[in-house]
């Protein structure tokens, strides 16, 4: 089965970076990481056409910025995660602070065309 979630963190593992599909518990979490989460979307002709937020977490703001520049740009410029034919930044990178856990973080939003199954 065909996951959009896991081809992009597949493919930011691929770049380097420590990525997750959900956020990791304090004790597992890494200085610095991104999350992949589905916020929306929609399928048409067995196409998935999903709305992604990319997160990227970091010590400093200006670090969490930087890192979601960068990974912006090697999203767009390198190759696709599997089975993504098209990736349009809606918005971002802003600053999306997390109240919860006082962690700096930048936040990508996504429209994808993807495949739907594999």
């Amino acid at each position: 089965m065909y996951s959009v979630l896991a081809a992009f963190v597949e493919r930011l593992l691929a770049l380097g970076y420590d990525a997750y599909s959900i956020v990791p518990g304090d004790e597992d979490a890494p200085a610095e990481f991104v999350t992949v989460e589905r916020t929306g979307g929609y399928v048409t002709d067995m196409v998935d056409h999903p709305s992604i937020a990319v997160q990227c977490w970091a010590a400093t703001d200006a670090d969490a910025e930087d890192m979601a520049v960068a990974v912006r740009n090697a999203l767009l410029a390198g190759p696709r995660p599997a089975g993504v034919s098209r990736i349009d930044v809606n918005g971002g990178p802003y600053r999306f602070y997390d109240e919860y856990t006082r962690c700096p973080r930048y936040q990508l939003a996504l429209d994808v065309t993807c495949q739907l199954t594999d």
